[in-house]
């Protein structure tokens, strides 16, 4: 996690940034509203840009960014780019994007951002983070993962591929199923929430009262803006930056494999001997399509 990431992780948690914008005076107020506002607008622009589109003096502004509570005009670039990414919607993440000209650049376009999307996961995610969690989710009484509507695809994936060495694993998807679950947690349970940009409330609150029980939380989202941050023992950032209009989603399948790969190796005999009777299963079990051979020599 960089110095940048750290100070947004923290003014988005406490919520300090809405705290200290509220307190400024009335013309400071007036003057970078519209940063806010308009994020986008300004994302991209150095300090002297910024001034002169908001009419103001660079050292006026730098001191009102300071008073937000931010050291550096660079630690609040890397917020305003938190906060275009989390505010986008389906429309705005793909007009934003830089455009290639004619559908085979904007193809090829789409896998470079893919690419960047799991370069950014790699350079950012830390092992012992992953391993710690791992390690709850093999010693818990329980899991229960949180996601719903387009991040529950990756988290039946998830619940799918945790079942197949935990039987203690449940997925919450709609609210009355998150919010049900939820009830019986405690504090050798564990859960993970999965939701990207502003996050569906019912999976924001859900975590909320899992963190209330002692549930030791995990959060999984686009930026450390997520309203997941609040609650959660451990939030990892897997970007959902794209070229269409549905979220990427390359970088959070990689992140759940990684935490496979930590889980499978925790106790890594017990799993082995579950696996034994899964790779039976895959072998012979009813359920394969099999098809005997024919000896029969194929007319030419």
């Amino acid at each position: 996690m960089t110095t940048n990431q750290k100070l947004s992780s923290r003014l988005a948690g406490d919520g300090n940034i809405s705290i200290r914008l509220d307190a400024l005076q009335g013309q400071r107020r007036k003057v970078i509203q519209p940063i806010f506002d308009r994020p986008r607008d300004y994302v991209l622009l150095s300090l002297r840009q910024m001034a002169r589109k908001l009419g103001e003096d660079p050292s006026t502004l730098l001191r009102t960014i300071r008073a937000l509570g931010f050291r550096h005009y660079s630690e609040f670039r890397a917020y305003l780019h938190d906060r275009v990414v989390t505010f986008a919607t389906s429309l705005e993440a793909m007009e934003q994007s830089p455009r290639r000209s004619g559908v085979p650049g904007l193809i090829q376009q789409s896998i470079e951002r893919d690419l960047e999307n799991l370069k950014q996961l790699r350079n950012s995610l830390d092992p012992g983070s992953v391993i710690k969690v791992a390690n709850k989710i093999a010693t818990s009484r329980g899991v229960l993962i949180l996601a719903g509507d387009m991040a529950a695809n990756l988290g039946k994936y998830l619940e799918y591929t945790l079942s197949m060495v935990r039987s203690n694993v449940l997925i919450a998807i709609t609210p009355g199923e998150m919010v049900h679950r939820v009830r019986f947690l405690g504090k050798r349970d564990v859960v993970i929430a999965i939701t990207y940009r502003r996050g569906l409330r019912q999976t924001v609150e859900a975590l909320e009262a899992a963190s209330k029980s002692g549930a030791y939380c995990v959060g999984v989202s686009g930026g450390f803006l997520s309203p997941l941050v609040s609650f959660c023992d451990d939030f990892f950032v897997t970007p959902i930056e794209c070229v269409s209009f549905a979220d990427s989603y390359t970088s959070g399948m990689a992140f759940i494999n990684a935490l496979l790969v930590a889980v499978s190796s925790h106790r890594r005999q017990s799993t082995t001997n579950l696996l034994k009777k899964v790779s039976e299963e895959q072998r012979t079990g009813q359920r394969f399509y099999f098809r005997e051979q024919s000896t029969d020599i194929p007319r030419s």
